[in-house]
């Protein structure tokens, strides 16, 4: 052993490099525990792979740290100070100034390559960039570095500030491995939610937060943590008496067939901090060129924040080899399954240097892809199977997931077969199939009507007719509905009609010849009708989908509705006039009467009054508010006074 001390410049535009890590790199000061234990981790795998060809390098008495490998994480209140050891591979001299001194170089990346290289399988190691180190960075002063390598007699130092230089410095009687001081900055004083990162209670939480399945014992001796009763108590090799801090017991690493549904349950309670059981689980595992496994939850109740500004994303976390990465990671499922729970935990997954945003590649896109294939598949078997269970599903997140037919055109028929519609014809919600299953033989048409309350909509005089032949509508009632119509024109090769929009499209031949007939009659009355509501309506025509009711309101096909007006106004932006057509059913005695009127000279000027009635009645039948309600009120009174006489 030389003995040699010297000091180094960093490389690679370090003090540049070095303040753009500490300050913008991580958006969270606490991620720096998290990348300290993964390379512990790392280096834990190293030795026990080298040790498969080297059984030397993990000998029980080379270090006097036993054969046990382990994360010893370890506290000084007082003195400000963290100390995490590893009794894993080490470093040499030389790897300490390569993989220390140049940012960005990663030991455990260059250590892959030569594995592959010479054609070796390689171990699951986390990082996969040299910058996680020096996030270290953000909440330490100084940062001093003591590891020796498996299967060599001497050690090193390595000590820096953070500041453009580093200081070597050799060193005896080091045991296997690598322990890491971190002499954090003062607390700040003017920042009452600042984390004190020299709390033993906080570094506990924090590896349960990011490392709880990390595979090797992350353990601090008991005298930092007294009062831990919930953690388990060990003593190790060299007598000290530890709690072991994290589980290490990642339920989606083991077998289905393993895995009891009281297990899953707990562990749901556990991500989810929900207190009720969950409705459905889906765990499975992709093997091939990307490999990982999810374990995704369907909740049983909807969260309070469901709809909150600012949670449309997935609550799903990614891992990477039992490594907390993120959590609410909308790259692994679209915001319109914001209601699955879960983790997807990657064995290969590629990511930045930061690990706080994925790279955009095939893999994730994939990911992606089947994780949302198989929660719409676990969707479909409980509807078919459990429909008692998929219909408290629905109350609950069913409006969500109406956004993916609004928002994923690769999907629209694969969701809008999931969706359970109010039906105007019976209490009990209806799927599109089972509308399709039971309508009259012949119908090549899904109705569908829309409004703003169901009662309300299942009164609708525009039912009347197809109700007569025997048919029915389903009842698009919710904001998203709206959405939902503009994108979904066909199911199956079916298609959708809105009954309150456009021409009614259900008439058969003797009933279009019968409606061409009543315009050529009535067309005085139209004509009369139509000037009398200029400005209220585009125009006035027969209606062959009425039954009872004297007339009704009807949209222009590509009309917008009441809901996205709601919204506008609610905005404070100008809605855009609706040409809106008014229908007269003529069968209706009222026809006969204002046909009267019309052929006498309409001597009493009572035509206008009751064009106005017809309207206003149109507009209360759908539920819309009268534009005049006072005018409205004394027509009826007059016309109960004139009835009474």
């Amino acid at each position: 052993m030389t003995n040699a001390t010297e000091t180094r410049a960093f490389q690679a535009e370090v003090k540049e490099l070095l303040g753009l890590m500490i300050h913008s790199l991580y958006s969270h000061k606490e991620i720096f525990l998290r990348e300290l234990i993964s390379n512990a981790s790392d280096a834990l795998d190293k030795l026990r792979f080298e040790a498969l060809t080297q059984p030397a390098l993990h000998a029980g008495g080379e270090g006097g740290r036993g054969d046990e490998l382990l994360i010893r994480l370890d506290v000084e209140e007082s003195g400000r100070q963290i100390v995490i050891t590893d009794n894993g591979i080490g470093m040499t001299r030389a790897e300490v100034v390569e993989n220390l001194g140049t940012i960005a170089r990663s030991g455990t990346r260059r250590f892959l390559e030569e594995l592959r290289a010479k054609g070796a399988q390689s171990p699951e190691l986390i990082g996969q960039f040299g910058v996680g180190f020096y996030s270290s960075f953000m909440v330490a002063e100084s940062i001093t570095v003591e590891t020796r390598k498996a299967g060599t007699q001497d050690g090193v130092r390595w000590s820096s500030r953070g500041d453009g230089e580093y200081t070597l410095e050799d060193m005896g009687s080091l045991a296997r491995g690598t322990r890491i001081t971190l002499q954090l900055k003062p607390l700040p004083t003017d920042d009452e939610e600042a984390q004190d990162f020299a709390d033993a209670g906080l570094l506990r939480e924090l590896v349960r937060k990011y490392s709880d399945f990390v595979e090797w014992p992350i353990v601090m001796p008991t005298a930092r943590l007294e009062h831990e009763g919930a953690l388990v108590r060990r003593t190790l090799a060299d007598g000290s008496e530890v709690f072991e801090l994290n589980s290490k017991k990642p339920l989606w690493m083991r077998s289905k067939d393993e895995i009891k549904t009281e297990e899953y349950a707990q562990f749901y309670k556990h991500l989810a901090h929900d207190w009720s059981d969950p409705l459905e689980t889906v765990h499975f595992r992709n093997e091939g060129s990307n490999e990982y496994t999810a374990l995704l939850y369907v909740p049983s109740e909807r969260p309070l924040d469901l709809f909150d500004p600012g949670r449309d994303k997935s609550n799903v976390s990614l891992y990477v080899r039992r490594v907390f990465v993120m959590g609410d990671c909308e790259e692994l499922l679209p915001s319109w399954l914001r209601f699955v729970r879960g983790v997807v935990d990657s064995s290969d997954l590629p990511l930045n240097v930061s690990r706080e945003i994925l790279q955009q590649n095939r893999s994730l896109a994939q990911m992606r892809k089947r994780c949302t294939t198989k929660v719409l598949e676990a969707l479909a078997a409980l509807r078919d199977g459990r429909r008692a269970d998929y219909e408290r599903f629905w109350a609950a997140f069913g409006t969500v997931l109406k956004e993916g037919i609004v928002v994923d055109r690769e999907r629209v028929e694969q969701v809008a077969g999931l969706c359970l519609f109010p039906s105007s014809k019976d209490e009990k919600a209806i799927t599109l199939d089972e509308y399709i299953a039971r309508a009259p033989a012949g119908q090549d048409t899904i109705y569908m009507i829309g409004g703003s309350e169901l009662a309300t909509v299942r009164r609708s005089p525009h039912l009347e007719a197809l109700a007569a032949q025997g048919g029915e509508a389903l009842c698009m009632v919710e904001p998203v509905d709206e959405w939902v119509r503009d994108m979904l024109k066909e199911y199956k090769g079916k298609k959708i009609v809105a009954l309150e929009r456009g021409e009614a499209r259900f008439a058969g031949e003797a009933e279009k010849q019968k409606r061409e007939d009543a315009e050529r009659e009535y067309r005085g009355v139209l004509e009369k009708l139509e000037s009398g509501l200029s400005g209220a309506v585009a125009s006035v025509r027969v209606s062959s989908r009425l039954k009872e009711s004297p007339a009704v309101l009807v949209d222009d096909a590509d009309a917008h509705g009441i809901h996205y007006e709601r919204m506008l106004r609610q905005t404070g932006r100008p809605v855009p006039p609706r040409k809106r057509v008014l229908e007269l059913n003529v069968d209706h005695p009222l026809a006969a009467r204002l046909k009267s009127l019309v052929e006498a000279g309409d001597a009493s000027g009572k035509l206008k009054d009751w064009g106005d009635l017809l309207y206003a009645q149109a507009l209360l039948a759908e539920g819309s508010p009268l534009p005049d309600a006072p005018r409205f009120s004394k027509l009826v009174s007059d016309l109960m006074l004139a009835s009474s006489k």
